[in-house]
């Protein structure tokens, strides 16, 4: 089966995209008909070749861009450097984000907070601000922060071990500010044509990237795991639709719009987004 081109002619970026969600979500949209541009860190140039050798052996269009968000220069002709493989930015996903200190709260250094703020925070807003302007004009865009269960406050005291859950302290709160500044965009520009959102994992995304909290978590809560198929679907849902100022679940997403989850090719059944037990460790 193939999907159906809905958001063909449509470009996207798609940062943090070497692997894990930021891949998915980019081959979920290839599938789709959308020409995507895969931007991560130096680092990760290697994930990044394969990320585009898997939309292109679908079918799909993909040019990579290799930047370092936590430069704030090379960040700002990130969009710009993007919109030359193949046009205009239509889609903008900001999916990159970083942990740069396990410490608990009362001994996070202003290093650490700094750094974890430039590209969770400031730079999915520069990259906004970049590529929201051409979107207005045309009258059509489309906006998705991915966020995280860490900007709400666990239950006290701590369901996991709480050396860890408190080392997630400042990334919730990076989290949090860019669930804020969603909804204050979204309001901006309401009517506009130009939907902004937040998406984060029902449960702890199942990848690469996530191996070493899987690797701590899922033994002992071996329901805490997703699949990475369910952001992505989840995300090409809020992407598709008119829905705008909405900060979501994964899985609410779903259950909300009544739509099953597929497989990264956009055609193929998974089964019921709901009975997750059936998902867990394919």
């Amino acid at each position: 089966m193939t999907a159906i081109q809905t958001l063909s002619k449509r470009v996207a970026l798609v940062t943090g995209a070497s692997r894990g969600i930021g891949r998915a979500i980019a081959r979920r949209l290839a599938a789709q008909g959308a020409s995507v541009v895969v931007s991560a860190s130096p680092r990760s140039e290697s994930g990044l070749r394969e990320t585009c050798e898997l939309i292109s052996a679908a079918g799909g269009q993909a040019a990579a861009v290799v930047t370092d968000l936590a430069d704030a220069s090379m960040r700002a002709e990130l969009v710009s450097r993007a919109a030359a493989a193949f046009g205009a930015i239509d889609i903008l996903v900001n999916n990159a984000a970083t942990i740069t200190a396990y410490a608990p709260p009362s001994r996070i250094d202003a290093a650490a907070r700094q750094a974890m703020f430039e590209i969770n925070f400031h730079a999915p807003v520069d990259l906004i601000q970049q590529a929201v302007p051409g979107m207005l004009e045309r009258g059509w865009g489309r906006v998705l922060n991915i966020s995280s269960e860490t900007a709400r406050q666990p239950a006290i005291p701590y369901p996991g071990p709480a050396k860890f859950v408190h080392a997630l302290t400042l990334y919730g709160c990076s989290k949090s500010a860019l669930e804020r500044y969603t909804l204050g965009l979204a309001a901006e520009l309401h009517g506009s044509g130009v939907g902004v959102n937040a998406l984060m994992p029902y449960k702890i995304a199942h990848s690469e990237s996530a191996a070493e909290i899987a690797q701590r978590m899922s033994a002992a809560h071996p329901d805490w795991v997703e699949p990475v198929e369910m952001m992505a679907e989840a995300a090409y849902q809020l992407i598709s639709g008119t829905h705008t100022g909405w900060i979501a679940v994964s899985r609410d997403v779903l259950q909300r719009l009544q739509v099953p989850l597929l497989a990264l090719d956009g055609a193929t059944p998974l089964g019921d987004a709901l009975t997750l037990d059936t998902l867990i460790r394919r």
